[in-house]
């Protein structure tokens, strides 16, 4: 991620960003102590991901207390247990409830990009569809360049080629459902679409952008999100 980026994008939401920094660089720490296990099945082939709750939790926990200076009231394994598949935890409150939120998530990414370095093995060398190869989520951003166009997962940070006149989420090369737009201020981004299934993601063209690693441009063209969810796209 490139911070000073984001804090000159928005500069009303310097507090926010380096609040995540800060994070960030405490999960990553704490996943230093962290055994990162040698799989059969990569992610997107398992149930949920509870099998790797119990190397979690502790660099959750040990996350909790850098930030609020006192172990969590609550187990910790039992909540990531429950966040793992998508579930809802006991009641808390509000603010660590947010806070819960933040940890877990930002944690659960990077252990799926250590678990996808480490097991690397198990990705297809060609892959034809825009969920990941390796976590299954679903790529929302991906980049143009030369001759060539890759979707980018923001969840394990896998990359890989995809065709141009098809749609990621249904597989369709109907061009009469396929399109995309733009939208000032944003040179170089374009959101493509699909009529059929009603799904988007954008695209960063590398000759004319000068661009930054995916999270970050995700992060930069937000607006165009809003933009996709004003016309119904998902």
């Amino acid at each position: 991620m490139d911070w000073n980026a984001l804090l000159m994008a928005y500069p009303q939401q310097t507090d926010v960003i380096l609040g995540v920094k800060i994070l960030r660089e405490k999960i990553e720490r704490a996943m230093q102590d962290v055994d990162i296990p040698v799989i059969d099945l990569p992610c997107r082939e398992m149930e949920d991901l509870t099998p790797f709750v119990p190397a979690l939790a502790p660099a959750c926990e040990q996350v909790w207390k850098d930030l609020t200076g006192a172990a969590p009231e609550f187990a910790m394994d039992e909540a990531l247990k429950v966040l793992a598949v998508k579930g809802d935890v006991p009641s808390m409150s509000e603010q660590d409830r947010e806070r819960l939120d933040a940890i877990t998530q930002n944690a659960f990414s990077r252990f799926l990009f250590l678990l996808r370095d480490k097991n690397g093995r198990l990705v297809p060398p060609a892959w034809h569809q825009g969920d990941c190869p390796f976590c299954g989520e679903y790529a929302r951003i991906g980049f143009d360049e030369e001759d060539k166009r890759t979707l980018h997962c923001l969840s394990c940070g896998h990359a890989w080629r995809f065709p141009r006149l098809r749609c990621p989420s249904c597989g369709t090369s109907d061009h009469t459902n396929l399109g995309y737009f733009e939208a000032e201020g944003f040179e170089g981004v374009k959101v493509y679409y699909c009529r059929e299934c009603m799904r988007y993601y954008k695209v960063v063209d590398r000759k004319t952008r000068p661009s930054h690693d995916a999270e970050t441009e995700d992060a930069l063209t937000l607006e165009l999100d809003d933009l996709a969810r004003k016309e119904n796209f998902s």
